[in-house]
């Protein structure tokens, strides 16, 4: 029996359709758009043709084309998302906001879709209406409601209009559902703090630190607490965890920021020499970048200065004009070599 090598015809539309896909990857943007409205003179109802036609005008910049083929893509497939939320965008760019929010209203009113309402929350909450904003952010995380990414907006804006407590009823709800999202829990932390409830601010820090399950989640929340803890005056319990984050964690930025908070303690105490040993072993890590190295060997340098130990503070000093490139610094370095030569130079005339 002769086989049948006769290919199966495509229908004329979609071949067209086929070559404007072609074209477009190749950024032939005249041929796409010319085979793209010969298939709309074929059938005016095709949607895929005015979706294509968006993506070609958008990618020529041809905003008011692409505005007109989202509007009739809308009108020929009104329960479609992509063109309210897209128009909408557009409008937005060109500064017509009003029109931007028309387009998502008349979307949500046709389909009763999270993403409108969230794109519509943004809008209001951009143009200051806060009212409006809130209810759809609101309405967008209930629809969706394991959508991180709503509800993480919703708590900025209700943290932007300074509604903490709402703020926190909706962070409270989040870690129900995501027990483990460490930097939500920290969020908690935050936003007990802001409000005054310090028991429950701490026990959120805490939290943070136990329910981190990686090194990086949970040496950062250490230094979220340790910075609570320090700001509340805890310094015995601060301490403890920063110098703990300065000798053990392998997150150089972390490791200095570390620094920082526990060089403010020691300082305010005037455990100067002390500080300087900190430092020291942070430096012989050997985990910083320049910039933080150099600002490491400074304190260390002016913590043994005013112990007036100024041998070992030369040494210091000396290592930030070798080795450092930030003029500031080694301007300042200079500065003390000289301050410490008159000082010991008086000292040996009034022996």
């Amino acid at each position: 029996m002769k086989r049948n090598t006769k290919r199966k015809k495509t229908h004329p539309l979609k071949e067209k359709l086929r070559r404007d896909v072609r074209f477009f990857s190749k950024k032939n943007y005249k041929l796409a758009e010319k085979e793209l409205l010969e298939v709309i003179k074929l059938n005016p109802f095709e949607e895929d043709a005015y979706y294509e036609l968006y993506r070609v005008y958008t990618s020529t910049g041809n905003v008011k084309k692409a505005i007109e083929s989202l509007d009739v893509l809308k009108t020929i497939s009104p329960y479609r998302t992509f063109p309210y939320v897209e128009l909408s965008k557009l409008y937005a760019k060109l500064g017509n906001y009003q029109k931007a929010i028309e387009v998502l209203e008349e979307g949500v009113e046709r389909k009763d879709d999270p993403k409108l309402h969230f794109e519509l929350a943004n809008l209001y909450a951009k143009t200051g209406q806060f009212e409006e904003a809130k209810e759809e952010f609101s309405e967008a995380c209930r629809k969706d409601f394991l959508n991180v990414e709503y509800r993480q907006k919703f708590v900025e804006f209700l943290i932007d209009i300074e509604d903490y407590e709402e703020a926190l009823n909706v962070v409270l709800s989040t870690i129900e559902l995501f027990p483990k999202a460490v930097y939500t829990i920290q969020t908690a932390g935050m936003l007990c703090d802001i409000l005054g409830k310090d028991e429950l601010a701490e026990y959120f820090y805490r939290l943070a630190v136990s329910r981190a399950d990686d090194d990086f989640l949970k040496d950062e929340a250490k230094l979220s607490l340790a910075i609570f803890l320090t700001d509340k005056g805890m310094h015995d319990q601060a301490e403890e965890i920063l110098k703990e984050l300065v000798e053990e964690t392998n997150d150089p930025f972390i490791a200095f920021d570390a620094f920082v908070e526990l060089s403010r303690i020691l300082e305010e105490q005037g455990r100067f020499l002390e500080l300087a040993k900190v430092g020291l072993n942070l430096l012989e890590r050997n985990i910083l970048d320049k910039g933080d190295w150099a600002d490491v060997m400074l304190t260390v340098g002016e913590s043994l200065f005013k112990e007036r130990r100024y041998t070992e503070a030369v040494i210091c000093y000396w290592n930030l004009v070798s080795n450092c490139a930030d003029e500031k610094l080694v301007k300042k370095a200079y500065v003390r070599l000289k301050e410490i030569e008159e000082i010991v130079s008086l000292e040996r005339m009034l022996k």
